[in-house]
């Protein structure tokens, strides 16, 4: 086994000798025997000592306190004070530097040697203390989630701010505050699972807030802090952020439940209604699933450029107050704005600031107030077969919402071409009876002239 090895910074030379002399008489390597702080850093830097016995007064500019203040930041070596001045002033600047001991000159062979190794072994535990620290640093910055401690009072003693500062926060908004004094009204819910804690339940609930400025979504994980008895002293806790995992069980209920509308408005249009029923039927779907305050579907004339048969909410009969818009039909050649660029390029339009869209030419006297828009056109087999347009829903419109719309526009477009469809044949067919009954009775008549 190695031995340890000392260096002894002492600028009286007799003094020097002895602690060398002693040191090596106790089993310790004496690296070297300096007598100013200038040499001390040196000979520290190229022996690299185990433990640094260090004088406190040395002669030059440099005393052992601010040598060790040197030694300590550059090379980590453990230092223990020598000296002959045991002063309230002199111990306090010694304090700062952090030193693993003291020993009063003059000192027994005993002292010297539990004094070093009660420093080395105090050096060893820092070293591992240290080396914990900083492994639980690297942890709880690993993690995703936002790790707390809470007192008696509720008030955070502690929260893990790298994770914070992805919201745009620091533990200064949350350090000796209480949740109410955090959140505000939406601290409530915390305030009240904290109760529980405190009375040692563990408990996990959600909540979300929009603290930050938009809507996010929290699983909180608390339990109670105890102490080595046992004792509640606080609460600890994990923050985790579940807004992904909520918007994508957000969108798979809205997919569900546009699947499942889609199903049950295909098996409507599949029933011999009429062509404003079919309209009719598309256009609540559209408002229902869209949360839509307007809603407009009518489909074009075949041969024509004349949407026809179109159906509106009753809100637009209610609150648009321009003449003739209500009218059976019109040519959507005079149709303008963003209404009409969607009839005129055959292109889905959406925008949730129409005023300002270039495509916008504004809304007539009495029209009522557009803040946001979609629609789509309905075609079949590259011909314009109708139009469903939207307004005002309560959310902005967002892409999902665009490709609902086109579903619908689809089933539209194939309903409204399996009508007219339809309507053809019966004409044709009536058509044929008309001049098979003509035919009949020509020839009835011609029979009865030859009898």
């Amino acid at each position: 086994m190695s031995k340890t090895k000392v260096m002894v910074v002492e600028d009286e030379s007799i003094v020097a000798i002895d602690i060398g002399q002693r040191l090596e008489s106790l089993g310790y390597e004496v690296t070297a025997t300096v007598s100013s702080g200038e040499k001390a850093i040196e000979k520290a830097q190229e022996t690299s000592p185990d433990i640094i016995l260090m004088d406190i007064v040395l002669k030059g500019k440099m005393d052992g306190i601010e040598a060790a203040s040197v030694i300590t930041e550059r090379f980590n070596i453990p230092i223990v004070y020598l000296t002959a001045y045991s002063d309230e002033k002199t111990l306090k600047r010694a304090k700062i530097t952090g030193p693993f001991g003291y020993i009063i000159k003059p000192f027994e062979d005993r002292e010297l040697h539990s004094v070093i190794e009660v420093a080395l072994y105090k050096y060893e535990m820092d070293i591992k203390l240290k080396k914990s620290e900083e492994l639980y640093r690297i942890m709880v910055n690993s993690m995703n989630d936002i790790l707390f401690t809470m007192d008696m009072d509720e008030k955070c003693t502690m929260i893990s701010e790298p994770q914070l500062k992805r919201y745009g926060l620091n533990k200064d908004d949350f350090i000796g505050k209480t949740p109410l004094e955090i959140f505000g009204e939406e601290g409530k819910i915390h305030h009240e699972h904290n109760l529980k804690v405190l009375m040692g339940e563990s408990v996990v609930y959600e909540w979300s807030t929009q603290f930050t400025g938009e809507k996010l979504y929290f699983q909180t994980s608390i339990s109670p802090l105890k102490n080595e008895k046992d004792e509640i002293i606080g609460i600890v806790g994990l923050f985790r952020d579940v807004s992904d995992l909520k918007e994508a069980k957000k969108a798979l209920s809205w997919e569900l439940n546009v699947n499942n509308s889609l199903a049950e408005l295909s098996q409507k249009l599949l029933n011999p209604i009429s062509l404003e029923k079919i309209s009719k039927n598309v256009l609540n779907y559209a408002v229902s699933l869209t949360g839509s305050q307007f809603c407009f579907v009518g489909y074009v004339e075949p041969g024509t450029k004349n949407l026809k048969s179109f159906s509106v909410t009753p809100q637009v009969y209610e609150k648009c107050h321009v003449s003739d818009i209500f009218s059976t039909e019109f040519n959507f050649n005079e149709v303008g704005g963003l209404w009409g660029w969607v009839l005129d390029n055959k292109e889905p339009l959406m925008t949730n600031d129409p005023y300002n869209d270039p495509r916008s030419i504004g809304t007539p006297e009495g029209h009522v107030k557009i803040n946001k828009f979609l629609s789509v056109p309905a075609i079949m087999d590259g011909e314009l077969v109708g139009q469903i347009a939207l307004a005002n829903a309560e959310e902005p419109y967002q892409d999902h919402d665009l490709e609902l719309l086109s579903r619908l526009a689809n089933l539209y477009a194939l309903a409204v071409h399996r009508k007219l469809s339809e309507n053809q044949i019966k004409a044709s067919e009536e058509k044929n009876r008309r001049i098979v009954e003509k035919f009949l009775k020509i020839v009835s008549e011609v029979l009865t002239e030859i009898k």
